[in-house]
């Protein structure tokens, strides 16, 4: 059988396969000049470009004025001079400025001062004009009837101008007791304002300097982002030259993957059988053999 196994067997099953990592040749001439073009660039600007210039936006005009503006207020009002010193004249009066340390005293003689009926030169006048007007009445009813200067006359005249001073003098002693208890709380109220103000005065007192703390701040941030820039400059110019070499090792790295060829060859069908009309099924049918 070995006869046959020689002439139908078609020779070696062995596989052989051929690689070529050479680029497509229609894509070489498009290569070599992409090469040559970025070897010219790389040559031409080894270290790279970069933008040199700031990317700060400095202050505006208007920006600047109005910064002038409130640091020249700020520093009109700082100390002893302007606004400040009168901040500091309440905090110094316990709170007050001068015309509420005026209502203070005042406020303060009411709700320490004792009853005195001389002491309200407005009452005394309404309290004459009241005493007068009664013996006005009093004399006219005793002249009517024929009585005017008598004893009864006396006596009526006593009794109604006294009864009315005391019923007056009463009513004052009365508003005078609400106007100490007024007092004396007003004078309480003042006291709790006088703290508010203290508070409110140191807050004026600091707001120049506060002021300025604002301006500084916004210069300290500009100078902040230009030194950011100036950061930003530095590594860009030192990071240009290694993106260069990235650029030109990338293209030449790519160009050697941009093509290539495979060649493969495999055993065929026997050309004995083929003649004899059995094909690739001539083993197949043969086989019984």
């Amino acid at each position: 059988m070995g006869w046959l196994s020689n002439l139908f067997g078609g020779g070696s099953n062995k596989t052989t396969t051929t690689s070529n990592s050479e680029p497509w040749k229609a894509a070489q001439p498009a290569l070599k000049s992409g090469l040559s073009q970025a070897q010219k660039l790389f040559n031409a600007d080894k270290d790279g470009s970069y933008y040199s210039g700031s990317t700060v936006v400095p202050w505006s005009q208007q920006t600047q004025q109005g910064m002038g503006f409130v640091q020249n207020n700020a520093r009109a009002n700082m100390g002893r001079t302007g606004l400040a010193g009168q901040y500091q004249d309440v905090i110094n009066q316990g709170g007050f400025n001068d015309a509420q340390r005026a209502a203070l005293a005042n406020t303060q003689a009411t709700a320490n001062s004792s009853f005195n009926i001389n002491a309200n030169p407005a009452f005394q006048q309404v309290l004459r004009q009241a005493q007068n007007a009664a013996r006005d009445s009093v004399n006219m009813s005793a002249g009517g009837a024929g009585r005017y200067g008598g004893g009864i006359h006396q006596g009526n005249l006593a009794s109604e101008v006294g009864d009315l001073t005391s019923r007056m003098v009463g009513q004052e002693y009365q508003n005078w007791q609400g106007r100490r208890d007024a007092a004396n709380n007003n004078l309480f109220n003042m006291g709790q304002q006088g703290i508010g103000n203290l508070g409110t005065a140191y807050s004026g007192l600091n707001q120049p300097a506060h002021d300025l703390f604002q301006v500084g701040a916004m210069n300290e941030d500009l100078a902040t982002r230009q030194m950011n820039d100036k950061l930003r400059i530095f590594n860009e110019k030192n990071q240009a030259p290694w993106d260069q070499i990235a650029r030109l090792n990338a293209v030449a790295s790519g160009a050697g993957q941009m093509g290539g060829t495979t060649t493969q060859s495999q055993p065929g069908q026997n050309p004995f059988l083929t003649a004899l009309g059995y094909g690739a099924t001539g083993l197949g049918l043969l086989g019984g053999f």
